[in-house]
């Protein structure tokens, strides 16, 4: 028995024995003692437990890391305000170890005003579903944003995008591991910068970004992790009604990138260049991951040809038509049959696509076409936005159509990264689907701030530097994964393992990193603003218990008095 039965069934055995005693009286004095007995009953119950009572909310304001002089002072009048790990503000703030103890203490709080740099991972979830207004510090000049890809083929190009905070105009460095030279770019009026380059080797390379001063030399550096991988070797069918430079620096780009490669060049009636197995066979179309055909070759293809080769697409492959040239009406019909519209419209054909060299000769042309389908995607486009190549889905597989022409001469005015990141993306935008890598995790991770692991394998660890090894708690995230939280303690490199599948990742330190870390922080939480899912209300509490008190004495003094002119009759 809980103690508030056990003081109910007290109150009710005392109203009893009350009644009981008032019984006793004669006439009026009976009645009114019973009444007086059961209202001083029930009133001794309220006063023991009032009822609740909505209470007054008041917003919790909450100064982090990174919170300005003027932030605090603007703050100090507040009646509800806490200071979380590494705030700057004086002893007459509560300090709290987190967000969610906070809440617990204040449990009148219905909304949060956060300033400073904003929440770690674990306030952040916290915070959500309450209402949310955050004002952020000012972040010093620095590297803010950076963009990685998430995976990166041996052999591919790839990109890195990021911003610089009151960097408009400045120059940066893009050091590849083991080069003297430097990859330079420039920031434009808002800081944004972006870095081509191609992955020559599978492995964890340290690329080094660095932010330039007006004396040249580096005012940051960034240590950049970028796991290479060998990921899944290609098998490439490329057919062509007649040899051509972008077909040349394709096939050269795919061997060099590691890819097997059979192709099928038309030179006369009869006569063909062949390298490895070039027939559309149904064992050549199993084997392979893409297609690529011009239109050419597209018309020379018989009607069995062509059902073997849409059957093979349904089952998965991927076909990427690729003209050289104005198509005819047939070959359009055709491709309009695959769910790929396309219609002559007037454009200028000259083009350039974003990151290429103003500076050099511009090769790059576009056939006037236009996709006649917005469900299309696109496979590139061009600096002014018009698209260059779309695709659509086709049973398991996917079909595109491509209308770039002179993509040689990317490779031979010196940017071969924009031509292998432009092949690179369209193919593996229509190649055969492979599974996913088997552990992923955050871009940036950051000691002592959670991050999350995901694997195919429940047994989840990671190796730190000095050897420890740290199991990992996993819950299933879907059917093939299993996602673990982990709070790195140490900087440096670390290896993630997930059954027999390894991958080395990098922790950075936030002391090293404080404009980039600063600013993850801030946008983290200013994701949270204005997304409370209800206007948050505290909890009750217990009403006053002196209104309850002064009723209570009430009857109470009427038992009192009844009782005394019974005792003085008996007398």
């Amino acid at each position: 028995m809980n103690q508030h039965l056990l003081i109910v069934a007290l109150l009710l055995l005392g109203g009893l024995l009350g009644l009981a005693e008032c019984w006793r009286l004669r006439g009026l004095r009976r009645y009114a003692g019973l009444a007086a007995s059961v209202a001083a009953t029930a009133l001794l119950y309220f006063v023991l437990f009032p009822p609740l009572q909505n209470a007054a909310g008041l917003p919790l304001v909450v100064l982090t890391a990174g919170a300005t002089a003027e932030q605090l002072a603007a703050s100090a009048g507040q009646p509800n305000r806490v200071a979380l790990p590494g705030s700057a503000a004086d002893a007459s703030v509560a300090r709290m170890p987190d967000l969610a103890t906070a809440l617990r203490r204040r449990p009148r709080s219905t909304s949060l005003q956060v300033f400073g740099d904003g929440l770690g991972a674990a306030d952040r979830d916290a915070a959500r579903g309450l209402p949310l207004q955050f004002e952020p510090a000012a972040l010093p000049r620095g590297i803010v944003e950076l963009q990685i890809p998430p995976q990166i083929r041996r052999g591919h190009g790839f990109e890195l995008r990021g911003r610089v905070q009151q960097g408009a105009g400045g120059l940066l460095a893009l050091r590849e591991p083991g080069s003297t030279q430097a990859q330079r770019a420039q920031a434009d009026a808002q800081g944004e910068f972006r870095f081509s380059a191609v992955a020559r080797q599978a492995a964890t390379l340290p690329y080094t970004l660095e932010l330039l001063g007006a004396d040249g030399k580096a005012e940051q550096s960034l240590t950049l992790p970028l796991q290479i991988e060998n990921g899944n070797r290609l098998r490439l069918l490329l057919l062509s009604g007649g040899p051509d430079p972008d077909l040349k620096y394709l096939q050269r780009w795919a061997l060099d990138a590691g890819h097997e490669v059979r192709s099928r060049i038309s030179l006369s009636r009869g006569i063909a260049q062949q390298r490895g197995d070039g027939e559309l066979d149904d064992a050549s179309l199993t084997e392979a991951d893409i297609v690529v055909i011009d239109e050419r070759a597209w018309a020379q293809l018989d009607k069995t040809a062509r059902s073997r080769l849409l059957a093979a697409v349904d089952n998965g492959l991927g076909l990427l038509l690729r003209l050289g040239g104005t198509p005819s009406a047939a070959v359009l019909a055709d491709w309009q049959a695959l769910g790929l519209g396309l219609k002559s419209v007037e454009m200028d054909t000259k083009l350039q696509i974003a990151g290429q060299s103003a500076s050099v000769d511009n090769g790059l042309q576009r056939l006037p076409l236009q996709a006649d389908a917005a469900a299309l995607a696109p496979l590139a486009r061009a600096a002014d936005g018009k698209v260059l190549g779309v695709y659509a889905n086709r049973g398991l597989g996917r079909v595109g159509a491509w209308w770039l022409l002179g993509t040689q001469s990317l490779v031979t005015s010196g940017q071969s990264a924009l031509h292998d990141a432009l092949w690179s993306a369209a193919l593996d935008a229509l190649t055969r689907p492979r599974q996913p890598r088997a552990i992923a995790s955050a871009d940036w991770l950051w000691r002592g701030e959670r991050s999350m692991v995901c694997a195919g394998d429940a047994a989840l660890s990671v190796r730190e530097d000095d050897g420890g090894n740290v199991a990992l708690i996993a819950q299933r995230s879907d059917e093939a994964r299993w996602c673990a939280g982990y709070w790195p303690r140490r900087s440096g490199w670390q290896l993630l393992q997930a059954g027999d599948q390894q991958r080395r990742v990098l922790v950075h330190d936030p002391a090293s990193l404080p404009s980039l870390y600063r600013a993850q922080r801030q946008a983290a939480t200013q994701a949270l603003a204005g997304r409370g899912d209800h206007a948050h209300t505290p909890p009750q509490q217990p009403g006053p218990r002196w209104p309850w008190f002064l009723a209570w004495l009430v009857p109470l003094s009427l038992l009192w008095w009844l009782q005394r002119q019974r005792a003085r009759q008996a007398d």
